[in-house]
């Protein structure tokens, strides 16, 4: 079989990469490690995509240039956007809808950006790429399009989580990890670490001024002492946290997938998590769940964890197994498919 020649958006791995630079980079370098595909990555450092004018100029000026030059097979949108004018064979990963089910506050020009336009856009795709079957059936209904125009591509877990080795502070903490936004209900975290004496909640994710609303609750419940929240870390001190913690808590309202708590799986550390269908598509019957916005349940599924015993140990070492179906050559293997069924069109 001719090998493709696949421009793909790499841009959002550029800084602080968040869950799109994470996916973009890994879907690369599962890629090389074929035969199927040649990739040409469409970066450019000079651009800061996590600011708003920034990112538009990227969307619709800089990335469809760097394409166009490309003079690629298929071009494939990794970060859930659409330029306005672009040739075809055009693959979008489109990780959610985040913006149009409001999950997040914005001012009123980023909701029409991310939750008008590029849902508008989205529909001209020549191929939609979904993480998970439920955020495909989300994405059907959100944009109103056939859900046989979406393909479910994944998302893989780095190697290193697989292998790495635990050993919990003696002082407990439970790790919530990803972007402080609205819709990750951080706060809900806190209030449930309230009811339960003794242990720390440690966040690590980029800021937005959501942070401001989870200091304040730390606040009002008392336990701003025990919320240590860091910002953005680097993939070294992110694995010692998740080598140290004693559970991953993933209280998010809204997901398309759900990696931080696939993540833990991966390294045998306990998730409390959300009861959202995608999260429970990647989980399993891995995790302990409560509904968005329990903290009562939440605090009950800390104290669970923290008991230990075997059924604890049980659903642990189930959960290692579960996280072996995500896999990014498996992700790079599903996705060239798509790639294959475009370049024909």
């Amino acid at each position: 079989m001719k090998r493709l020649r696949v421009a793909i958006e790499t841009q959002f791995a550029v800084g602080a990469a968040t869950g799109l630079g994470v996916y973009a980079s890994g879907l690369v370098e599962a890629l090389r490690g074929g035969d199927a595909v040649d990739v040409i990555e469409l970066a450019d450092t000079r651009f800061d995509v996590w600011r708003f004018d920034r990112r538009i100029l990227w969307d619709q000026v800089r990335a469809p240039l760097l394409a166009a030059r490309a003079r690629a097979d298929v071009v494939h949108f990794t970060g859930g956007t659409l330029p306005l004018l672009a040739s075809r064979r055009r693959v979008l990963t489109l990780h959610d809808l985040v913006w149009k089910r409001n999950a997040n506050r914005g001012r009123p020009y980023v909701r029409w950006y991310f939750g008008a336009l590029q849902p508008s856009l989205a529909r001209r795709a020549d191929a939609i790429v979904a993480d998970t079957e439920a955020a495909g059936d989300d994405i059907a209904e959100g944009l109103g399009i056939d859900r046989t125009r979406i393909s479910v591509g994944g998302v893989g877990v780095d190697r290193g989580f697989f292998d790495l080795s635990r050993s919990p502070d003696t002082r407990p903490f439970a790790l919530a990890v990803g972007t402080i936004e609205e819709r990750k209900d951080i706060a809900t975290a806190v209030r449930a670490l309230s009811r339960v004496p003794d242990l720390r909640l440690v966040v690590a994710g980029p800021f937005t001024p959501y942070v401001d609303e989870v200091r304040k609750t730390a606040a009002s419940c008392g336990v701003a002492d025990r919320v240590e929240i860091l910002g953005f870390v680097d993939r070294s001190r992110l694995l010692d946290l998740y080598s140290r913690a004693a559970l991953l808590v993933f209280p998010s309202r809204y997901e398309g997938f759900g990696l931080p708590p696939v993540q833990a799986l991966a390294c045998g550390l306990p998730v409390a998590a959300a009861r959202i269908a995608p999260v429970c598509e990647v989980l399993g019957d891995c995790a302990w769940y409560a509904m968005p916005g329990d903290d009562a349940a939440f605090a009950r599924a800390f104290e669970t964890i923290l008991g230990g015993g075997s059924e604890v140990a049980a659903r642990t070492a189930l959960g290692r197994v579960q996280a072996t179906i995500h896999t990014w050559d498996r992700v790079a293997g599903r996705i060239t498919e798509v790639y294959v069924k475009v370049a024909s069109l």
